[in-house]
């Protein structure tokens, strides 16, 4: 099934029997069956009319919201979240400070290791010593089993992510390079590619975890903030390098994206229109593809399971196990 992106601005999705149809004055830009749609993602000035949101909430079919700049707004989905005694279970764990900072532990030591992949098995030809990076990554990521608060573990989590966009940096062989990881807003259109896909991957974890009825604003590692999803925050982490990182290469490195997928909005870049479309088509076309690694399953499947196995620990009180990427 297909994940739509609507981002004409003007334009208006109706139903038409059990068909999505988008719309702009008097012309008709798509038409699809319901049947064909995952969900749809939203961008800018688009409307959708209440007899096609109910349709597509009935069919359990999650609309997500995005700002014109890709900043995720949030999304309409159906009323499946039902399984109280899972959110039980995750407050049980949460409110046990061994068990939630083991959790934290996990998830960074799991991130760490991504990272150490993502760089030993990157093809590397300028002589770049990576090989130095990856040494002090370990001894990081070896200490993590002393380190007592939250506060300790991000450290240590800073710690590594510092050097491995060092590396990353010098992974791109394009015109245009890497920097540095820089944000809110994205100062390079490598930031903006980077920073829009972890907004799309973080939707897409959230409408799993969501279906599978957690509780979102409960995060083992980055806790609790008022209106924050934490908990889809600490999953992301599991995948931030093997999809996002690794696409955002292989588009700039392949020559998928260029200067010309760019325009200046207060000095600052920003994807165009085509260069949006392009972003919507290679993010959807590496999350349904598993012919990048030696993977049996695409990524939204994996991104599944890795959600029935944190459920499963956490009903269970069993240690989770984290998505490790490895080529």
């Amino acid at each position: 099934m297909a994940v739509l992106y609507i981002k004409e601005q003007g334009s208006m999705i109706v139903k038409r029997s059990e068909r999505i149809v988008v719309t702009k004055g008097r012309e008709e830009l798509l038409e699809m069956p319901v049947a064909n749609i995952d969900n749809i993602a939203i961008i800018g000035n688009v409307q959708i009319s209440t007899q096609a949101l109910h349709m597509l909430m009935e069919k359990g079919i999650d609309v997500s919201y995005f700002s014109l700049n890709g900043k995720y707004l949030g999304h309409a989905f159906s009323d499946s979240s039902k399984n109280v005694f899972l959110r039980f279970s995750q407050y049980k764990i949460y409110q046990d400070i061994e068990k939630r900072l083991l959790m934290a532990k996990i998830i960074v030591n799991n991130k760490i290791q991504n990272q150490i992949n993502v760089i030993y098995n990157h093809r590397w030809s300028n002589g770049y010593d990576y090989k130095r990076d990856i040494q002090q990554m370990k001894k990081l990521q070896f200490s993590l089993s002393e380190k007592k608060t939250p506060n300790e573990i991000l450290g240590i989590e800073g710690k590594c992510s510092n050097i491995y966009f060092g590396a990353y940096g010098q992974m791109f062989v394009s015109k245009i390079k890497f920097n540095g990881r820089n944000r809110r807003p994205p100062r390079d259109p490598v930031n903006v590619i980077l920073s829009l896909g972890y907004t799309f991957l973080t939707k897409d974890i959230c409408s799993v975890l969501e279906a599978e009825s957690f509780e979102m604003y409960l995060g083992f590692l980055h806790g609790i903030r008022y209106g924050r999803k934490s908990l889809a925050l600490d999953i992301v982490e599991e995948f931030r390098q093997p999809i996002i990182d690794r696409l955002v290469v292989y588009s700039f490195n392949k020559g998928i994206f260029s200067y010309e997928d760019f325009e200046e909005n207060n000095d600052l870049p920003m994807l165009n229109e085509e260069g949006f479309a392009k972003f919507c088509q290679t993010y959807e076309k590496w999350l349904r593809n598993n012919k990048y690694s030696k993977q049996t399953y695409s990524y939204r499947e994996i991104i599944k399971k890795q959600a029935k196995i944190l459920k499963k620990a956490i009903q269970n009180d069993t240690e989770y196990v984290p998505y490790v990427w490895e080529k």
